[in-house]
């Protein structure tokens, strides 16, 4: 089984676009894709028709929870769990959880018979902004390592086009891969159509710097922007197509 982590260092650019589209995209080849929603806004589980509180805080505030949707997509499926997606409370919540050993295992409880209901062949998670895979917000990711020893774990890295982000995200990636995690991808998102162009070379040298397999350069694109229907009417950019592909087939290069 694969993990794929997808990250940023900052809202805003698209983090959650690219985690959506990637599981349409692997789901409707046949893959049954469990998507762990850690937004802090819970975006895909909002597609999703998940509109209760999620995990964490139906945990903490001690009430019943309603957070899963099995979404079929062609040969396959998505099972979207909602994590987070009550704002920055999560980050409190989080460390009261790992602070009471009842909350924990009931944690651990709900994640372990979750992932027993189906044999999931692939695991995307949509985390918050700048986490790190040490970071308590991650424990329960290792405990989907744990459960499945053979899982390869690859993480995605997502920017917009400002230099600044950019720069930002390559010293976020390399941190992670400080701590002993492969880079997959790394994505400029939402770029100026016109001013693609002027990102190749820069995608180029950042998967160098990286050690990464892939780079990808997405233009902005108006259907996208605050798209707020059912996943099954979710666009797909076509670089995430290809992205995808790149994936399956374990392929290097550039996608623009």
């Amino acid at each position: 089984m694969l993990l794929v982590s997808i990250h940023s260092i900052k809202g805003g650019v698209g983090k959650s676009t690219i985690a959506v589209s990637l599981a349409k995209v692997l789901a409707s080849e046949g893959y049954h894709v469990f998507f762990k929603d850690k937004d802090v806004v819970g975006y895909a589980s909002y597609l999703a028709g998940i509109l209760s509180p999620g995990l964490v805080t139906s945990l903490v505030d001690d009430m019943a929870s309603d957070v899963i949707r099995d979404i079929t997509v062609g040969k396959g499926s998505i099972t979207i769990l909602k994590y987070y997606g009550d704002g920055p409370r999560y980050q409190r919540d989080i460390e009261k959880i790992h602070s009471d050993k009842k909350l924990l295992n009931q944690l651990q409880r709900y994640i372990e018979q979750l992932l027993a209901r189906k044999r999931y062949s692939l695991v995307i998670i949509d985390n918050p902004p700048a986490i790190t895979p040490n970071n308590e917000a991650e424990a329960c990711d290792a405990q989907i390592r744990a459960l499945f020893p053979q899982t390869a774990t690859k993480y995605i890295i997502v920017s917009d086009g400002h230099a600044r982000t950019i720069e930002d995200n390559i010293h976020y990636a390399k941190l992670i891969s400080s701590q002993g995690f492969d880079i997959l991808a790394f994505i400029i998102n939402m770029v100026e159509p016109q001013s693609k162009f002027l990102y190749e070379s820069e995608i180029k040298n950042i998967t160098a710097e990286l050690k990464c397999k892939i780079g990808v350069i997405i233009p902005f694109q108006e259907e996208l922007f605050q798209f707020d229907e059912e996943i099954k009417d979710f666009p797909i950019p076509q670089q995430v197509k290809e992205l995808a592909k790149k994936m399956d087939r374990d392929e290097m290069g550039i996608i623009a």
